[in-house]
């Protein structure tokens, strides 16, 4: 009998190089020293519904002046705690969106476009300066009462007048010339401007005088951005999807790597222009979420992991914008006008399936025949819900003789309607195998926590001797 490790990542994602790990809507939980294992598999946070804003989808908020900024559809809205939606204006048609605020103003970007709402007149209209609308703006950043534009297609962040939105002087402009690749996006973390370019990126501060900014000293980074919409703020620092599909975090001047191999591999598999990035923290966690059509990978900033999210039905998260509003941690449907919250206690996504997958890694005996007696989960049981999908749950098990390739059902196991905290989970005579791979999934909606995985199996290569 040997311990079958828990898998701690998702690294092989699109394709099947020598790790089978994988993690779909579950990520692992360290436990204490002297825990029966070193790491638990916990279901990752569901979906509850807090409201619905105009006619959807839901392509940006942001939280500034007491109030949530939702941009629903080609609208703009101011969102109260007590959820009651107020309509401010149209934007256009949304495309890339960027949202901003300084002492009384909400600008939001849709390039090139720029429009602002004034709460102390209760205006909303469009930046109609010629100096503006001359370069027109692709994001929107606030530092020291100015609000920041970054000009498309060049290598120019410009600004407005101190402390106004929409009066733009000719004059008030930088270029980040460390070098002449063009700039992809911008982000304000620690009262300085770190600017994006598709080979390097570039660090500005305010100096006050005529001359405002000035790069701050070794603020030239050699490393690029592959989409500026991937940089998010997490972990008091910012991270970002560079050029060469690495993921990078900012420690200092330095863009440490915290992608492995398998996560690079898939990366350059996605539609890049198409990602974005946002991050949140909730129990302890800090997570940087990377979305793409293909698919949604998350990095655990606490345990420095990967793992992966997914709405059913759909090959990534449908969550693709989040605000901290309210005291909850806010996130907005991509394909329709909800806006849900997350939380730990909710095991479905608006009241739709989330499915929990996760893969182990191969077992093989080089190169002889391994046979497989038992196949043991050490989990909580009894923990089936009182009425309803998920009163009576159920574990599902697949089993692949060909390295992960292809898989073939095993019967369910349940495990436990509520309060039969004594149910066995396993399953017995498995067969034979040379290379195998297991993958469990949960569909009810139950809590799960996985803390071991147990596996008889004869002329197999050991693994962690069982306790």
């Amino acid at each position: 009998m040997s311990r079958l490790p828990i898998p701690l990542h998702s690294y092989s994602l699109r394709s099947k190089p020598a790790s089978s790990a994988h993690l779909l809507n579950c990520f692992v939980e360290k436990l204490p020293d002297g825990a029966r294992s070193p790491y638990a598999l916990v279901r990752a946070p569901g979906i509850g519904s807090w409201t619905t804003v105009g006619t959807g989808p839901i392509s940006a908020q942001h939280v500034g002046l007491g109030y949530l900024w939702v941009i629903s559809g080609s609208k703009l809205y101011r969102v109260d705690t007590n959820r009651t939606a107020t309509l401010i204006g149209d934007v256009g048609a949304p495309g890339r969106i960027d949202i901003d605020n300084n002492i009384s103003t909400v600008v939001v970007v849709n390039q090139p476009n720029a429009f602002y709402y004034d709460t102390t007149t209760s205006t909303f209209a469009q930046i109609t300066d010629a100096d503006f609308t001359a370069r027109g703006a692709s994001d929107v950043e606030f530092l020291d009462n100015y609000i920041l534009f970054l000009e498309p297609d060049s290598g120019r962040m410009f600004w407005a007048d101190v402390g106004t939105a929409t009066s733009i002087n000719s004059l008030s402009y930088i270029t980040a010339e460390g070098s002449p690749d063009k700039l992809v996006g911008m982000k304000v973390d620690h009262r300085q401007v770190l600017l994006f370019g598709e080979l390097t990126c570039e660090l500005w501060e305010t100096i006050g005088g005529s001359a405002v900014f000035a790069r701050a000293a070794n603020g030239f980074i050699e490393q690029g951005c592959g989409n500026g919409r991937t940089a998010a703020k997490n972990d008091n620092s910012v991270f970002w999807l560079g050029q060469d599909y690495t993921v990078r975090r900012l420690d200092g001047t330095t863009p440490t790597r915290v992608s492995q191999a398998g996560i690079e591999q898939a990366l350059g598999n996605v539609t890049i222009a198409s990602g974005r990035a946002w991050s949140y923290s909730q129990e302890g966690h800090l997570f940087y979420v990377l979305s793409f059509p293909e698919g949604t990978f998350i990095y655990d900033a606490t345990t420095k992991e990967w793992h992966e999210r997914g709405t059913y039905g759909y090959p990534y998260w449908l969550a693709w914008s989040h605000a901290q509003f309210a005291g909850k941690e806010l996130v907005g449907d991509i394909q329709s006008n909800r806006i849900g919250y997350l939380s730990p206690e909710i095991y479905s996504d608006w009241d739709s399936i989330q499915r929990m997958e996760w893969t182990y890694q191969s077992v093989y005996a080089e190169g002889n025949l391994a046979f497989h007696d038992r196949l043991e989960i050490g989990m909580e049981t009894g923990t089936g819900l009182v009425l309803g999908q998920g009163s009576d749950p159920e574990i599902m098990m697949y089993v692949s003789d060909d390295g992960g390739i292809n898989f073939e059902a095993l019967p369910n196991q349940k495990i436990g309607q509520i309060g039969q905290t004594n149910t066995p989970v396993n399953w017995p005579q498995l067969g034979s195998s040379y290379q195998r791979v297991y993958r469990g999934a949960i569909s009810d909606p139950v809590k799960v926590v996985i803390t071991d995985t147990q596996l008889y199996a004869r002329g197999a290569r050991p693994f962690t001797k069982a306790a």
